[in-house]
């Protein structure tokens, strides 16, 4: 290092010595405090919201005083001889999944189903360790629409596009519109479509826009609906061309295999 430009930093380091701890005491300190009031502030709000996970969260004891006079309701009927350990592959990730979705109505119910069919000799062959995962990945509003698909009818969907009028080029406003979220009742149905999109993933239904349903005015109720004329009005107060794409979203083979072991009840 040039001998000028190393005296010229000690230089510097010995004269912050005594600056830098005036600065602190004088200007930093107050924010480094309220820095930490505010942490400490952040760390009280973190543990009030998740207070209420601790109690949701099902002790094996709360389990069985919960779970297991719905599973012998639903087992009362089946013959003693057909009553099976059940595979451990279902059976356990039920328990263990059970500790932290018990609290909810529809997937605890599900899960009921599902044990209770693997135990039946007569239904065991129907179950399978995927339908577990498939209800540890879906939500309650997504259970009650799952609950709806109890046939291979396809339900009505569509997409809203705002076409310009010079050309054919056009922007989709809103994608898998469905009345199935209102019909079901689901708690936020202004989420439809993503449900629509994730029970799709999961493999539980097919979504197509190659093909539509045909029975008579089976789209009336969805263009007469509230959000689509909503996104009717929004399209033609910036001259576009309000534009319906017809669909259709139904259970698959898959889906029907679900159905039958995790929302057919035995009762």
């Amino acid at each position: 290092m040039d001998p000028e430009k190393s005296l010229l930093a000690a230089a510097a380091i010995e004269a912050t010595k005594d600056i830098v701890p005036d600065v602190y005491k004088d200007g930093l300190q107050p924010t480094v405090k309220e820095i930490g009031k505010n942490l400490h502030t952040v760390s009280k709000l973190i543990t009030v919201a998740l207070t209420p996970i601790s109690a949701m969260v099902w002790s094996y004891e709360k389990i069985k005083e919960q779970f297991l006079p719905s599973l012998e309701e639903k087992l009362r009927n089946v013959p003693e001889e057909n009553i099976i350990t059940p595979d451990p592959s279902i059976a356990v990730p039920i328990i263990e999944a059970l500790r932290y979705t018990g609290h909810n109505d529809e997937l605890r119910e599900m899960f009921s189903n599902l044990l209770a069919n693997s135990i039946d000799k007569e239904t065991a062959p129907t179950t399978h360790p995927s339908f577990v995962e498939i209800i540890k990945q879906i939500n309650s509003d997504e259970a009650k629409i799952i609950a709806l698909l109890n046939s291979d009818d396809a339900h009505p969907i569509v997409k809203v596009k705002a076409v310009n009028k010079e050309n054919a080029y056009y922007n989709e406003f809103l994608n898998n519109f469905s009345l199935l979220p209102f019909q079901a009742k689901c708690d936020i149905p202004n989420q439809g479509p993503s449900y629509l999109e994730n029970i799709e993933r999961l493999g539980l239904a097919e979504m197509s826009y190659e093909t539509y349903v045909i029975r008579p005015n089976a789209y009336e109720p969805i263009y007469d609906h509230p959000i689509i004329k909503e996104q009717d009005a929004i399209i033609k107060a910036i001259d576009k061309r309000f534009e319906l794409k017809k669909g259709s979203f139904k259970r698959s083979s898959y889906g029907k295999k679900f159905y039958e072991s995790c929302i057919l009840s035995k009762q």
